[in-house]
C-alpha cells in the first residue's frame, strides 16, 4: 500500500511491539518503519491488556520473557478473546529451542522469530501477517449469501 494523505487513518495498519527492553523496541521499530504504517509500543504484556481498549493492532510483535506476564500467557489471553483471536502474533525470543518455539505456537503465536533475525526476515514476517490480517478483515466483512433452494 503506497502512502497517501487521502488514506483514512483507520486503514493504516498498526503494528504493536511489546518488549520490556526499550532498545529492543526501538530496534524493531527501526526495522519495521514505513510511512504507510503506524507503530505502537508497550513495555510489557500486562500493560498492553489495558491499552487494547484504545488501539486495534493489525499485527502484534511480542517478546517472550518480560516482567509481570510472559508473552505466551498474553498469546493465550488474546486468542481466547473474540476481539483479538484473529490478530496475527509474531513471537520474538532469544531462546533458540525447538520445544520453546512449539510451545509458543501452541500458545497462539502465528510465527516465532529469533531476536537475531535480520531486518529482511522481520519485515517479511510482518508483511505476511498483515496480508493474513487483511484477508481476515475481508472475509469477516462479507455476508455469506446462499442461493435459494428451488
Amino acid at each position: 500500500m503506497a502512502f497517501s494523505r487521502s488514506v483514512p487513518p483507520q486503514e493504516i495498519p498498526i503494528v504493536l511491539i511489546i518488549d520490556d527492553d526499550s532498545t529492543a523496541r526501538l530496534t524493531l521499530a527501526a526495522m519495521l518503519h514505513r510511512e504507510d504504517r503506524r507503530i505502537v509500543f508497550s513495555a510489557n504484556a500486562a500493560e498492553v491488556r489495558g491499552r487494547l481498549e484504545s488501539i486495534d493492532p493489525d499485527v502484534i510483535v511480542c517478546d517472550l520473557i518480560m516482567e509481570g506476564m510472559r508473552g505466551d500467557e498474553l498469546f493465550r489471553w488474546l486468542k481466547s478473546n473474540e476481539r483479538w483471536r484473529l490478530t496475527p502474533i509474531i513471537a520474538i525470543t532469544q531462546i533458540d529451542n525447538p520445544v520453546v518455539r512449539a510451545d509458543l505456537l501452541d500458545a497462539g503465536a502465528d510465527a516465532v522469530l529469533s531476536k537475531k533475525a535480520t531486518t529482511q526476515e522481520v519485515r517479511a514476517y510482518v508483511e505476511a501477517a498483515l496480508r493474513t490480517r487483511n484477508m481476515y478483515k475481508t472475509l469477516c466483512g462479507r455476508t455469506l449469501q446462499l442461493p435459494e433452494m428451488p
